[in-house]
């Protein structure tokens, strides 16, 4: 299991979705595939889509979970909170 992404704030991209995984692009191109679930916060928000723009809330290495957050094209948060577990790089050809 990758332990991706590491740093709280750290922003990327969804480059694809597929049921309860997405393919998640950095700022470097690196691409990573994880498993993600809705928090509470994030139940009533719309899915997310490729092109949807998230940032690091919370890492937690002892779970290997990470709490992620849909921004908006002005940076500010839109308050639907994800969960993203069971990652693994993915090849830039690689569909969600």
């Amino acid at each position: 299991m990758e332990d991706y992404p590491r740093e709280p704030y750290a922003l990327f991209t969804v480059v694809a979705v597929e049921d309860a995984h997405i393919v998640v692009a950095d700022a470097d191109g690196a691409r990573h595939r994880a498993r993600y679930v809705p928090t509470e916060a994030g139940r009533q928000a719309e899915p997310l889509r490729p092109g949807h723009v998230l940032i690091v809330n919370q890492v937690n290495p002892g779970e290997r979970r990470t709490t992620i957050e849909r921004v908006n094209t002005l940076g500010r948060r839109e308050g639907a909170r994800y969960e993203l577990f069971d990652y693994r790089l993915a090849s830039k050809s690689e569909p969600a």
